[in-house]
């Protein structure tokens, strides 16, 4: 009667059952059955063709270790490094049984795996036959990788012949030992806690590993008898005993899903920087919303709404995000009391909470302002030790030659015009956070804001003087790896300000129009010019920027961000991401008003790629390719003639490429930096290296 009640209930719901399958649980194998993951070998290279030449096991401690022959005779094979390996294991060659390789060279690896850490109780595999469903629950998860154990035997012969040679001459004089007395010691009585803090210790753990021997086990290959009987043990036999399935459904549902709480002993601490889902989504949502701001530092309002549960309240969300963090650039970045708690200390300077804090604080009020900030003008207010500035800045922000450090995201304007009482409230916020900040670093508060409202005016932001002979700081000097400190100059910061505002022509928190920022993501000046009677418009020093320049400006930064992380993109991959992220925005996306092709296009374009046109194989419909040129990384350069090279052919030799670096440059380029750039433009076979998209297994 339950389980019609059900079925009545889901026949009057929108979603009915359209199939229904029998699902069988096999215990055969529950007790022997592992998964073993090979994480350093691609998922096409197999070891069927191998046969192993030994295979044991630790049950207890769900550890594995095959022996594999290695081919001597193959072209890909070092027979000079192979001796070399084997004359270090086993020394020089004499057939004997405690020879670890069983020829002059080495002729076999290993692969191990550690004990495993992953619960599989919430595990099964899972056979699909004749309209049936069976399962059999894993007993362990084991990764498997290369293991070098074997060199320990060459580390320890050579320290038994270096005591050997030490103490040879000298063991013989040396005196016989005098008899000393024997203590004995007797171990006092355990408490339950001491017990438990042992058992918890590495110490224990690894003695425990020592203990259990290994169980050599017999290799039979997939077509062997055996193997089909052991494999014909994971169907449910049609008699078997399902008595247990007579329970209440809820009953079932915790049987078949226990509480997490029941693996929290098992499962080892995630590193700081991790943070798991599932997890997360056991918490409140003001923890879930606190947790993911301190893992992310910053964010945006739609990014985070995505790792939330589905249908959580949007108004919820901001009422917990306005407790943990405050907005900048229309992102949500964490407040620094909540990174830096009271009794909390720099870890690598020392420096208080208090003053890291305030450090912070500047920073993010600096980047309310403009896009771009230097190290050194940061430090010069803040006076925090330079590893401390630098860690801040990497927080919520990412370094750009000649430019210094750009705020991490684009100016997130969705969010600021659908929240303008949110915009409103975080203006009053970053007030009072700006007069405290002035009396703690000392800072002449009157003087700033009106050099700031006096440069609002169009007029009044005149043009940098840029002398004749200006001396420009060089990259000799500096870090290569930390280009921070270059402050703009010239053309750089004409261009880094382009349709956008100077840091010195930025009035203090300001918001007026429909938003606080610009379109380069500083905040807008007040102009006194009203368009509220102008429909889809945005006034921004008197200009009115329409619809199509919105969705122009969304394109731009959209492709901008998959070009710069992908490096090579066809048009049918853009077109992908493109529909991919529509589905991933809320609706009404100004973006989802409606793209073309051709916008596609010309917004890579105006972002900087470059199209090539390469010879498409016969198989595939040719269409534009995008590459990206400029990234800042500091091998823009190299990057370019690597791009020359690509534009009259599809394929590359490294060797090639370092060639033409060193004709057309005039330094050569490292083997690190050469094979970076490679492999994001390219993807390699054999000794060419193929540009992405274009190349064929058969090309």
């Amino acid at each position: 009667m339950l389980f019609r009640s059900f079925k009545d209930k889901m026949a009057d719901e929108a979603d009915p059952v359209v199939h229904e399958v029998d699902v069988y649980l096999s215990k055969s194998l529950a007790e022997n059955l592992y998964l073993l993951q090979y994480l350093v070998r691609p998922s096409h290279l197999t070891y069927e063709d191998i046969t192993p030449l030994s295979v044991k096991v630790k049950p207890t401690q769900k550890e594995i270790e095959i022996q594999l022959p290695v081919n001597t005779k193959s072209n890909n094979y070092a027979f000079s490094k192979g001796e070399q390996m084997a004359l270090m294991v086993d020394g020089r060659y004499k057939p004997s049984d405690q020879n670890f390789f069983d020829s002059n060279v080495m002729d076999k690896t290993i692969l191990a795996s550690g004990p495993s850490s992953v619960s599989t109780h919430r595990y099964a595999v899972g056979i699909y036959k004749d309209n049936e469903f069976h399962l059999t629950p894993l007993y362990a998860m084991a990764q498997v990788r290369p293991s070098f154990s074997y060199m320990d035997r060459a580390d320890a012969k050579q320290k038994l012949n270096i005591k050997q040679s030490e103490g040879g001459e000298s063991s013989q004089e040396e005196e016989e030992e005098e008899a000393k007395p024997v203590r004995l010691k007797f171990a006092r009585h355990e408490t339950v806690e001491a017990k438990a803090r042992r058992m918890a210790s590495y110490d224990y753990y690894q003695k425990k590993r020592d203990e259990e021997q290994w169980v050599d086990l017999r290799y039979h290959s997939m077509d062997d008898d055996r193997s089909l009987a052991e494999r014909n043990m994971l169907f449910a036999t049609k008699n078997h005993d399902i008595s247990e399935f007579n329970i209440p459904p809820w009953e079932y549902l915790e049987k078949l899903m226990p509480p997490v709480t029941e693996e929290e002993e098992e499962k080892p601490a995630l590193p700081s920087n991790i943070l798991s889902l599932s997890q997360l989504r056991t918490m409140p949502l003001q923890e879930q919303v606190k947790a993911l701001l301190i893992n992310a530092k910053v964010i945006r309002f739609r990014q985070l709404l995505a790792l939330l549960p589905q249908g959580t309240d949007s108004t919820a969300v901001i009422r917990c995000l306005q407790q943990v963090a405050v907005l900048v650039q229309g992102c949500w970045v964490v407040k620094s009391e909540i990174l830096y708690p009271k009794d909390a200390t720099s870890p690598h300077s020392g420096v208080s909470a208090e003053h890291l804090c305030r450090g912070r604080d500047y920073l993010m009020w600096k980047f309310l302002h403009t896009r771009y900030v230097t190290r050194k003008e940061i430090s010069s207010v803040i006076k925090l030790p330079a590893e401390d500035v630098k860690d801040i800045l990497e927080q919520m922000s990412r370094v750009r030659v000649s430019h210094g450090w750009e705020f991490l995201f684009d100016y997130d304007k969705e969010f600021c015009s659908r929240y303008p009482e949110i915009i409103q409230r975080q203006k009053v916020l970053w007030e009072a956070k700006f007069q405290s900040l002035c009396k703690q670093l000392k800072i002449n508060c009157k003087e700033i804001e009106k050099k700031h409202k006096e440069q609002t005016t169009p007029e009044k932001c005149k043009k940098p003087r840029t002398p004749t002979k200006s001396r420009k700081r060089t990259m000799s000097g500096r870090s290569i790896s930390d280009h921070s400190d270059i402050e703009p100059e010239g053309t750089d910061r004409a261009a880094a300000n382009k349709d956008g505002l100077d840091d010195n022509c930025v009035e203090i928190l300001d918001i007026t129009g429909d938003g606080p920022f610009t379109n380069e993501g500083g905040l807008r000046p007040s102009t006194g010019v009203e368009n509220s009677n102008i429909k889809g418009s945005v006034s921004f020093n008197n200009h009115v920027f329409n619809h199509n320049e919105d969705v122009l400006q969304g394109l731009q930064s959209f492709v901008k961000d998959k070009l710069n992380s992908r490096y090579v993109l066809t048009m049918s991959e853009v077109k992908r991401l493109f529909q991919l992220n529509l589905t991933q925005s809320q609706p009404g996306h100004i973006l989802s008003s409606g793209v073309s092709d051709q916008m596609l296009e010309q917004a890579a374009l105006d972002v900087g790629g470059i199209r090539l046109n390469d010879r498409w194989p016969k198989q595939y419909i040719e269409e534009p390719v995008f590459i990206a040129s400029r990234i800042g990384d500091g091998l823009d350069p190299m990057r370019g003639v690597l791009i020359g090279m690509l534009q009259t052919s599809c394929r590359v030799a490294s060797n090639l490429f370092k060639k033409k670096v060193d004709e057309v440059l005039g330094c050569p380029i490292s083997e690190s930096d050469c094979k970076k750039l490679l492999r994001d433009y390219c993807i390699t076979k054999g000794s060419c290296w193929y540009l992405k998209g274009v190349s064929t297994e058969e090309s």
